[in-house]
């Protein structure tokens, strides 16, 4: 059994080491439990109900969000920190892989190869410190509907997904989502891929120009609170202004445009929505330049 034993990110960045993992599990046969997960956990079907956020998937018959909590500690700060000491990793038939990008070299980690399998199909416990750079691209792609199923929204939210594309598609041929990253990103990479509001009405316009044939409707999702004056002249419905909720609304769009993040990444994956990355604003694009992520 494989347990993740460290929170890499926010939403994005944790669907895609759980979802990586995920797809490794199903081809080599093991089991994984994610207690880093626990955020999240009530969004999704296949862990709603389980306390320890396994795949496969099995409820529990208690649950409670505080001792998820409690257990996600007693693993990162209980057992983590034991990782070093070889007596302790025996006595309790435990392997701990160190992979960070302060550890390893390169880009990400395969997990196809032969000796991570074999830790992972053992008979120990395999605890992942950090699940950042563990990738595995091909059976991602393989198992990428067994995948999605296991991470499709609970009633609940998704309705609430069907509820706003349904408006967002009255009187539009074309839906284009625009994920506007502010917040943050004015801080991350030195604001690198921070842009205004304005610089986003821009980019809008410059794709509804590509083709004035359609009838064009912009879908915006944004983690701040937007000026809708500066959309003026265009043809736009705003998100929930909820996490999951606009993840997976821009899931159900034509096309995607927004800066480098996992957020847009993971709702081109699971609706194999073409995307374009931002990164530059004032880049030209056409609809050849939007590709589907996989993973």
């Amino acid at each position: 059994m494989v347990i993740i034993g460290k929170r890499a990110g926010q939403l994005g960045n944790r669907l895609f080491v759980f979802a990586h993992i995920i797809a490794n599990a199903i081809e080599y046969k093991y089991e994984v439990q994610n207690p880093s997960f626990y955020g999240y956990s009530q969004y999704f079907v296949g862990t709603r109900n389980d306390f320890f956020c396994r795949y496969p998937a099995r409820n529990t018959r208690w649950f409670s969000p505080a001792l998820q909590v409690l257990f996600y500690r007693l693993i990162n700060k209980g057992l983590l920190p034991l990782s070093g000491c070889n007596r302790v990793s025996k006595l309790l038939n435990i392997t701990f892989l160190d992979i960070t990008p302060k550890t390893y070299s390169e880009e990400c980690y395969d997990m196809t190869n032969p000796d991570y399998i074999h830790l992972a199909t053992s008979n120990n416990l395999l605890i992942i410190k950090d699940g950042w750079l563990f990738r595995d691209f091909k059976n991602l792609e393989k198992h990428a509907d067994q995948v999605r199923t296991f991470f499709t929204p609970i009633e609940k939210h998704s309705s609430a997904v069907t509820n706003l594309i349904s408006k967002a598609r009255k009187e539009c041929e074309l839906l284009v989502g625009i994920h506007i990253r502010q917040g943050d990103y004015k801080r991350w990479q030195g604001g690198k891929f921070y842009f205004t509001t304005s610089e986003y009405a821009a980019v809008m316009k410059r794709f509804a120009a590509e083709m004035p044939e359609k009838r064009i409707k912009f879908l915006i999702c944004s983690n701040e609170k937007q000026d809708e004056g500066v959309f003026q002249g265009l043809c736009y419905v705003m998100g929930n202004n909820h996490q999951l909720e606009d993840m997976y609304a821009f899931a159900q769009c034509d096309f995607l445009i927004g800066p480098p993040s996992s957020y847009t990444t993971w709702a081109s994956f699971y609706g194999s929505v073409p995307l374009f990355t931002l990164n530059n604003i004032t880049a030209s694009f056409s609809p050849d330049d939007f590709h589907i992520a996989h993973g």
